[in-house]
Order: structure tokens, then C-alpha cells, then sequence
């Protein structure tokens, strides 16, 4: 790998396949063997191999990808984590990095992850469940609560039910969530590499395309159909109010920096949007509006 003006912990990991291969290995096998870190840790993974696509090139991301997915079978003991690690890790990361490629903004990144969500969303309701459909959704679920289950009410047990159908289009939301952070990271860390202070591809000018709003009408529509026809119809509404509720976050981070608003009370708000996270549909439905109405035309002069 090319060793580019910058510093620090960055430079070290681009300065050759080996060491951004193995680092990455150790990250993805950790958040194998310890759960509760295993969404900050993939995280992780999936920047660093978008940031490898980008700023070392394609040939070195597919050395990565060798030496990670074997390092990691070998962390691991279990050769399927190396398999793992090519779908979970590096493809989705790989994917990143061209779509960070593709232009200056985040166009490209957008179909990246509106691709790779479907797709995993795909997979949650046919392919892994192998055609059972909610059922299989429930008796994982029922195996997880099984020990709590007695302690639960039945209005609770009603609640987790009507969750359990919808775990498919969570799930895609929260990747979808994941995928977009993670090709934040991989820009800024790049810009960093290259001595960028002021970032210049920043999270409010992310928009999804116009054409796709109709989509929350059509998938909300599922809501009021019987539940044995609407069960995909309904995750793909989750999975799509997932996917505004990044373009109300753009919208909001617009609206802070227009104000010159400092980071401290961005941080502020999203502590209040993980306590009080019923508001997450209120930004989902931000951003539709932001789409409607084009709300961050009225916000696009004062920038900072």
C-alpha cells in the first residue's frame, strides 16, 4: 500500500496489507467471541475495508480480504469465520468504498446501502428462515425469552409477538444504519490520512433519491392488510422508514450546522434520541417530509 501524507494509528494500518489485514481479522474475530461488543467491533471492520477500497485500491482490498478471512479462521479455529468475514465484513465494506469512489458526495454510498439492505432483508425473510416465514422469527425469539418468559404479562408477550414479526425489516434497518456510519468513518479517516481538517464530504448533504418516496405509502399500506398476506410488505416498510430516518438525521444535522450550533449539543441529541427512542419514527417521518416539501432547501445557506 501507498503511504500518503498523514500519521498516527492510520498511517501504521495503511502502510501494508499485512497490517490492515491482520488488524481487521482481530476486530471481526472479537466481535465473534464477545457479543455485546460485536456491533461496534463489525462496525469497525467494515470502515477499515471501505477505507483500504479507497485510498489503497482494489487490488489491495482483495489481499485484505485473503489475509483477514484466513487470519480470522485461524483466531477463531473455525474456518466458517473466514466465509463470514467475506460476506459480513468485506463485501458490505468493499461495496462502501466504491460507492465512496463513485462521486465527491454520497450518491454513490446511498445505492450502496439501499442495495445491500434489500438484499439483506432478502435473505431475513426467505432464505435464512428457508421459506417457514414469522414462525421461525418466533421460535428464536421464544428460545432467547424462554428463561424471562414467566415473568412477563400478557399485554408484554403481545408487544414482543407483534416485534418478533417485524425482526426482519429491524434488522435490515439497523445494517442499513451500520453501513451508512461506517462509510462516514471510512471518509472521515481518509480525509484525515490525507491532512484534511475541515471535512469535506459531510453526513447532512446524504438525500435519497426522489423517486423513492412513494415507497412509505406503498409499504404503509401493508399495516392495514391481514397479517399472513403483508408480513414482507410490512418489514419492507421498516426497513424504508430505517432508510428516511437517515434522511431526517441528514436534515437535522443541516439544521444544527445552519445555526452554527457547536458538536456538543448534536451529541446531546442523539443521548436523547437513544433514551427516548420513540422519537426515531418522528425523524423517519422528518426525513419523508424533507423529501416532500424539500425542507433543506429552505436551511442550504448557512453552512459550517
Amino acid at each position: 500500500m501507498a503511504v500518503q501524507p498523514g500519521g498516527g494509528v492510520l498511517r501504521w494500518f495503511l502502510s501494508g496489507r499485512w497490517q490492515a489485514g491482520v488488524s481487521i481479522a482481530v476486530l471481526f474475530s472479537a466481535a465473534g467471541l464477545i457479543p455485546f461488543l460485536a456491533g461496534p467491533l463489525l462496525l469497525n471492520c467494515v470502515a477499515l475495508v471501505a477505507l483500504v477500497t479507497l485510498q489503497a485500491g482494489r487490488r489491495e482490498s482483495l489481499e485484505v480480504l485473503v489475509i483477514a478471512g484466513i487470519a480470522s479462521a485461524l483466531f477463531t479455529l473455525n474456518p466458517w469465520y473466514g466465509v463470514a468475514f467475506a460476506l459480513v465484513a468485506w463485501l458490505p465494506g468493499r461495496l462502501l468504498g466504491e460507492g465512496l469512489q463513485w462521486d465527491v458526495g454520497w450518491g454513490g454510498v446511498v445505492w450502496v446501502v439501499i442495495g445491500l439492505s434489500l438484499l439483506t432483508l432478502v435473505l431475513l425473510l426467505w432464505a435464512i428462515p428457508q421459506g417457514t416465514g414469522p414462525g421461525f422469527w418466533q421460535a428464536q425469539m421464544g428460545h432467547l425469552l424462554a428463561p424471562a418468559r414467566k415473568d412477563l404479562s400478557a399485554t408484554q408477550r403481545q408487544v414482543l409477538g407483534d416485534m418478533v414479526r417485524l425482526m426482519p425489516g429491524i434488522l435490515a434497518a439497523v445494517m442499513a444504519l451500520l453501513w451508512a456510519l461506517a462509510a462516514v468513518m471510512a471518509s472521515r479517516w481518509r480525509e484525515r490520512f490525507q491532512g484534511i481538517v475541515v471535512p469535506q464530504r459531510v453526513f447532512r448533504d446524504w438525500v435519497l433519491p426522489e423517486w423513492l418516496i412513494w415507497l412509505p405509502v406503498v409499504t404503509g399500506l401493508g399495516f392495514f392488510l391481514p397479517h399472513g398476506s403483508a408480513w414482507a410488505v410490512q418489514n419492507l416498510a421498516i426497513l424504508v422508514g430505517g432508510l428516511y430516518l437517515l434522511q431526517g438525521l441528514s436534515l437535522v444535522h443541516l439544521w444544527f450546522a445552519s445555526r452554527g450550533w457547536p458538536l456538543i449539543a448534536l451529541a446531546a441529541f442523539y443521548i436523547g434520541l437513544i433514551l427516548l427512542s420513540q422519537f426515531l419514527l418522528v425523524v423517519s417521518v422528518l426525513g419523508i417530509l424533507d423529501r416532500v416539501f424539500h425542507l433543506r432547501r429552505r436551511l442550504a445557506g448557512p453552512r459550517s
